[in-house]
């Protein structure tokens, strides 16, 4: 039982710590109606952050998050698209998202290339394509159909939301049902070893990179939907937020037992904490500041607890 308590990822405590202060501070912040606006607002950086633990998971790391959201953002705002079913648009931007995931992968293995200077270099190079495409003019030529998918609701339940779910039911079973999620964890926890198994490293961090891609342009869409104009900097935040999910989800660089289920917490408990400072009055640099401070003690705090377990 000891056991199994330390090895809950932080946001779970965190959830509950976070709970008790609202409720004692802000009893609104837990209404139903509220809760359903954060649920909104974290489905598109809940499913970026799960496309993110596949990579983390597996010891790399993709900076190119934010601009695979922007791109698609500027795919699906383009007027070029204005005479095709909605449908044609969301495809051509899923597809050029998990492009850039799989050319970041082959990049990686291939060329042994680090994974923060290749998806670095990668984001910059697809911002500049995105410059190319729109002429620096981002369209408004946002579907309805990828409006619904970012601001609809079913019920009192947001479509998002529920999009969110089925991400995190795909990415747990990945993770814990297949056969690539355990060579996920082996070639992260150990990569040498894995090798010498015979397990199949280079295709397994080729396969995370690219599922990594594909999750970040379908939070590219939702959040396109959500905001229902093109930007060329949209999701530019979305890179360290991704990050601070996964962690406080209990991964570490090299394998860790956060998972699917540890980054939807994480994701709850970052958009939680970042819109209760916003109505405590807290500014963008505050909240940054937070960020950081989140980061490093989930990281102390569960590297901490894995030793003493």
């Amino acid at each position: 039982m000891t056991r199994s308590l330390r090895n809950l990822p932080p946001a779970f405590w965190g959830l509950i710590a976070v709970g008790v202060l609202a409720a004692f501070t802000q009893p609104q912040f837990l209404s139903l109606p509220f809760l359903m606006i954060l649920l909104r607002q974290a489905a598109s950086i809940g499913i970026v952050a799960l496309g993110q633990t596949f990579v983390v998971a597996n010891r790399s790391l993709d900076l190119s998050v934010g601009a695979n959201i922007a791109f698609v953002n500027l795919i699906l705002a383009h007027a070029m698209w204005s005479g095709y079913h909605p449908f044609v648009a969301i495809v051509v931007a899923l597809a050029a998202g998990t492009f850039i995931g799989f050319a970041n992968g082959v990049l990686v293995t291939k060329l042994r290339a680090s994974a923060v200077v290749v998806t670095l270099g990668t984001a910059a190079i697809i911002t500049g394509i995105g410059f190319l495409y729109t002429g620096g003019a981002p369209g408004s030529s946002i579907s309805d159909l990828v409006k619904w998918l970012g601001r609809g609701r079913v019920g009192i339940v947001p479509v998002a939301g529920l999009v969110w779910l089925g991400f995190a039911i795909a990415a747990f079973i990945i993770m814990r049902r297949l056969a690539l999620g355990r060579f996920i964890y082996a070639a992260g926890d150990n990569p040498f070893a894995a090798l010498f198994s015979g397990l199949p490293v280079d295709r397994t961090l080729l396969a995370s990179h690219t599922l990594c891609g594909f999750f970040a342009a379908s939070g590219g869409v939702l959040l396109s939907g959500l905001i229902g104009v093109g930007s060329i900097n949209l999701g530019a935040d979305y890179v360290l937020s991704s990050i601070t999910a996964v962690i406080l989800g209990g991964a570490v660089f090299g394998g860790g037992a956060g998972g699917a289920v540890g980054t939807v917490l994480g994701t709850a408990l970052l958009v939680t904490v970042l819109n209760l400072l916003t109505v405590f009055g807290v500014g963008e640099p505050g909240k940054l500041i937070m960020q950081g401070l989140v980061i490093a003690a989930a990281a102390i705090i569960y590297q901490q607890g894995r030793r003493n377990g």
